[in-house]
Order: C-alpha cells, then sequence, then structure tokens
C-alpha cells in the first residue's frame, strides 16, 4: 500500500495498532475517523467525527478499519462502502502472506502474521499479531483469528467468528457464523454458528438451563 493515503476508523488501541501497520507499509495516516459520543484521539492524527468529512478529503483516500469488534467492523465496512470510498487492506511488512492467498478489502494483517497457500479471506478480517492461517482456510467476513491464534489447514470460519488469543484450531474444523472459541482452546471438532467454545479441547459453554 505503498503511498496510499488513509483514514483510520476507530481511535481504540486496536486502531492505534493499525495506524503503524500502515504506516510501516508505506502507506501515509491523514486522519482518525471516530464518530461516537467520546471519540479518542489518536496522537498525532487529525480527528474527524463524520464519515461526511472524509469524503471531503482531498482524494484519493481510503479508510481503514480500526475497530475490534466484529459486528460493529462488518457495519462499518457497509458504510464505508456505501459512501463510495474504498477499504484499504493492509498487510504489515514483517507479515507473509502467500501469492496465492485471497485477501478481501479492509481486511487487516498485522505482525509476524502468515497467511499460507490458497487461503481465502473475506471482506474486513482480522488476523492479529503472530496469528497463523494455513493452506487453503476460508476466513467469512468480519471473522477475527486473535493474536497467537493458530488455524491448520481447510479451516472455514463463518461470518463474525472469533478466535481467542492463543487458540489452536485442528485441520477441516468449521467455525460457525458469530461463533467465539475462548483464549487457549484446542478445537478439534466443528463449533455451531453463535456457540461459545473454550478448553481444552473446546467444548460449547453450558446454556443457563444446563446449569440449573
Amino acid at each position: 500500500m505503498s503511498s496510499e493515503r488513509v483514514v483510520i476508523w476507530g481511535g481504540s488501541g486496536h486502531g492505534a495498532v493499525v495506524a503503524e501497520a500502515v504506516e510501516a507499509a508505506g502507506g501515509t495516516v491523514v486522519a482518525v475517523l471516530d464518530d461516537t459520543d467520546a471519540p479518542t484521539p489518536l496522537g498525532g492524527y487529525p480527528l474527524l467525527n463524520t464519515l461526511d468529512a472524509v469524503v471531503a478529503l482531498a482524494p484519493p483516500v481510503s479508510v481503514a478499519l480500526g475497530v475490534g469488534s466484529n459486528t460493529a467492523r462488518q457495519s462499518l465496512a457497509d458504510r464505508v462502502e456505501a459512501a463510495g470510498l474504498g477499504l484499504a487492506t493492509v498487510v504489515h511488512p514483517t507479515a507473509w502472506v502467500s501469492p496465492s492467498a485471497q485477501l478481501g478489502a479492509g481486511t487487516v494483517v498485522m505482525a509476524g502474521a502468515v497467511i499460507q497457500a490458497r487461503a481465502r479471506l473475506g471482506r474486513a478480517v482480522i488476523v492479529n499479531t503472530g496469528a497463523t492461517v494455513d493452506h487453503d482456510c476460508v476466513l467469512g467476513d468480519a471473522s477475527h483469528v486473535s493474536p497467537g491464534g493458530h488455524l491448520a489447514g481447510v479451516v472455514t470460519l463463518g461470518e463474525r467468528a472469533w478466535v481467542g488469543t492463543g487458540a489452536s484450531v485442528r485441520d477441516r474444523v468449521t467455525i460457525g457464523a458469530d461463533a467465539v472459541v475462548g483464549v487457549g482452546a484446542a478445537v478439534v471438532q466443528d463449533i455451531p454458528a453463535a456457540t461459545v467454545a473454550f478448553g481444552v479441547p473446546a467444548r460449547p459453554a453450558p446454556s443457563r438451563s444446563d446449569t440449573r
């Protein structure tokens, strides 16, 4: 993304990491957008509070998504594209991305991450610091592999699925949309959609009715 002009949407700690990844990759952060009630400025960057203000900037400018929440990030991606702006795809220069891998718009690959052959990442995905995605994995839109998370080959993540820090997923496992895998879990079988699973091996958390 050398010479690309980028606005970071989100002034949180995750936004700061994205901003530094943009600059490490040769892009220029021109502003931070935070339209929340209590905006958080990132040091040294102008703060904008509406998407219209981004549209008014001198083109070309793209938007990098600096929000960790999967649902919120997917919504922001929709708003960016509806406004006619491009989503920046950010790859830290210390990450390895196979030339046969595919990265969707708005995806961020952080420092030390590895994306192997024929992996397909959707829109607004996060592969965080030191995480690995092996061959032929498919990551749905707005999914997130947290720092130190590891996906073996041919793993599928549904939209907005979240793999926690240090978790590992066996080959050919499917994790459904909106599922959450806990920190340090070892996933050896499929996880249904909208399920929280944790432990070694990872098991779905009991519902309230199960614990009565």
